[in-house]
């Protein structure tokens, strides 16, 4: 994964849904996305990023839950190839953390599934929140290019 991370100029905060001074990327992918939406693709009317928060719970070592809230990458309003308008809600991961994990050294395994864990209960409350919204969701890794 690219670790690029800085603070996101953006050069069309027309387009952009919240504050157009505070985007930050966390890796070279979500720059690429960043720039697909702000000036690379003219079908792309609105974006943001970690504008929505979505809530949901996490377990805690109790056996209780606790509410916690997520933030995803991008969220994009665009017109597709039929003229229609779409919404789509975007989280940016490396393939790595889409699975369980496949570590050889336990702590390092116990690690990564608590984050894989954490991010599924993440996305299926975002599946939920996007569902009661008409939003698509949709989970992008390495292998995906904004074209």
């Amino acid at each position: 994964m690219g670790w690029k991370q800085d603070f996101y100029t953006v050069r069309n905060p027309e387009k952009y849904l919240g504050d157009p001074n505070n985007v930050f990327y966390r890796s070279s992918w979500e720059l690429e996305a960043f720039e697909f939406c702000d000036f690379k693709n003219k079908n792309v009317l609105k974006w943001s990023s970690e504008e929505i928060v979505i809530p949901y719970t996490l377990p805690t070592p109790n056996g209780g839950f606790r509410p916690a809230k997520y933030y995803p990458d991008l969220y994009m309003e665009y017109i597709n190839s039929d003229k229609q308008l779409c919404k789509v809600l975007i989280e940016i991961k490396p393939k790595k953390q889409m699975k369980a994990s496949r570590a050889k050294n336990p702590k390092t395994k116990m690690f990564e599934n608590a984050q894989f864990m954490k991010n599924q209960l993440k996305w299926e409350a975002a599946e939920l929140w996007c569902k009661q919204r008409g939003i698509k969701f949709l989970i992008m890794n390495e292998g995906d290019q904004f074209k």
